[in-house]
């Protein structure tokens, strides 16, 4: 607890079994009690930590001017020595699960690391590369977190084949560059698809036709790491990329969104291309339906409706749960794609959004805990719950599409009635909330009220439509 504490008592209770000094302005510390468990002194000055007690579990010396540790007891499961000095590292113990090194000066890591490791952060450091036994000492339940190191481009060109391989099972490397073999010529678009549609190689020829397009060479590079995600195991995956090759190569402006999304999607790891992905799949799913093939099939056109209404939802959560992770830690490295595709795999399955990647790379960096995810769920419901009706109804653009092809006379006279009510309406409804505040003349105000009466009219209006034309079909949204 930060109470500007310039020293410690120099004998500890004998006791004592957890100590908190966070935040004073501590430049060295006493022995520490054999008893001690849990020990926290992140941001202060020390320089040096005494000898550590053999039945300390968690230690916390984040934000100081370490330039070495001590050795560190057997016990020890929880180690946070980030944004400090330090060159080299003790001897690891053997039931350690987290190590947060960053932001220091390593310039390599230990040749060893326990098989209990599930989090290695050493982003900000100097290292250049990873011990060749790393990949195989820890499992698909760990991560590593390389991030800002001056790793030479063929060493991350190694990683890319070591952790790209088909029977790799090793731990999850996160690095500031696309990680993905360096290739001097990138291949053609026709071959990439062709790898993808190999049950399908009469449908490969159209493909070459389309290589000079814009953006068909980004979509190449896209769909060549596509196939290096986790998701290229699921074979379910691999049938719909497949399946949207094959609408894209019928459907031009389908696949004009296709090459547009994919600009600049691999300049990141390897979650940006999936997430990426999840967004050509909402695409599609909107093209579907502005294209008419839910015109016959309202039920299943409001099913992926509440879809769209949900995914806006949790990219509201997701937008905010970055926010307040930056308020907290305003130098915190918080990647934000993280953060937004561990809400979209997590709920998958609970807000049936089943057209997404069903998996990603770097859950365990993404600041999302379990508790989050479940209160995510519950927002989501209780928003569509309430505010799923005005979303189909006035924000979601290819209902209106559908509504105007299937029902053109009552679509035709729902946009009179709002020109009407635009004309006169409007300004009548905005002078009189404006009287009722005493804000006639605020200009501010009249902005706000304004738009807020905007949104009233179409709700109103356009809610009218929108369950006129469902009733005719025996439905509700």
């Amino acid at each position: 607890m930060a109470n500007e504490l310039a020293s410690l008592p120099a004998e500890l209770p004998s006791r004592l079994r957890s100590l908190t000094v966070d935040g004073n302005q501590l430049t060295n510390l006493p022995a520490l009690p054999a008893t001690i468990e849990e020990f926290s002194a992140g941001n202060n000055q020390l320089t040096s930590l005494p000898n550590l007690p053999a039945r300390l579990r968690r230690l916390d010396v984040s934000e100081n001017q370490l330039t070495s540790l001590p050795d560190l007891p057997p016990r020890l499961r929880y180690l946070d020595a980030s944004d400090n000095q330090l060159t080299s590292l003790p001897d690891i113990p053997d039931r350690l699960q987290y190590l947060d090194v960053s932001e220091n000066q390593l310039t390599n890591l230990p040749e060893t690391l326990p098989v209990s490791l599930e989090m290695l952060g050493a982003s900000n450091n100097q290292l250049t590369g990873l011990p060749a036994t790393v990949l195989t000492q820890l499992g698909s339940a760990s991560s590593i977190d390389l991030r800002s190191n001056p790793i030479p481009a063929p060493v991350l060109a190694d990683l890319a084949t070591a952790t790209r391989g088909a029977d790799y099972a090793g731990p999850q490397v996160l690095l500031s560059m696309p990680l993905q073999p360096v290739e001097h010529q990138p291949r053609l678009l026709q071959e990439v698809v062709a790898d993808w549609l190999a049950a399908e190689p009469g449908a490969v020829d159209a493909w070459q036709g389309f290589a000079e397009e814009p953006g068909a060479q980004d979509f190449a590079l896209f769909l060549e790491r596509l196939a290096g995600t986790v998701n290229y195991g699921h074979q379910a995956f691999r049938d719909q990329v497949a399946e949207n090759l094959l609408q894209a190569a019928m459907r031009p402006q389908l696949r004009k969104q296709l090459f547009e999304l994919a600009n600049g999607s691999t300049a990141s790891c390897e979650d940006r291309i999936t997430l990426t992905w999840n967004g050509m799949q909402t695409a599609r799913l909107n093209a579907d339906v502005k294209e008419g093939l839910y015109d016959n099939r309202l039920e299943q056109l409001l099913q992926h409706g509440r879809v769209m209404f949900r995914l806006e939802a949790l990219d509201d959560i997701a937008r905010e749960r970055v926010s307040s992770l930056r308020r907290a830690d305003p130098e915190a490295n918080i990647d934000e794609i993280e953060v937004y595709l561990a809400y979209q795999t997590q709920l998958r399955d609970q807000l049936e959004l089943r057209h997404i990647a069903p998996d990603m790379r770097f859950l365990n960096l993404a600041d999302v805990t379990p508790d989050d995810v479940a209160r995510a769920e519950t927002s989501v419901q209780e928003q569509e719950a309430t505010g799923f009706a005005d979303f189909l109804a006035t924000r979601w653009e290819p209902w209106d599409t559908v509504a105007r092809r299937i029902a053109p006379d009552d679509h035709a006279a729902m946009r009179d009635r709002l020109a009407d009510a635009l004309e006169d309406e409007f300004p009548t409804r905005l002078n009189e909330r404006l009287a009722e505040h005493g804000l006639t003349d605020d200009a501010d105000a009249r902005r706000v009220a304004g738009a807020q009466i905007l949104s009233e009219i179409a709700r109103e209006i356009k809610g009218e439509l929108m369950h006129k034309v469902l009733r005719e079909h025996g439905l509700e949204p």
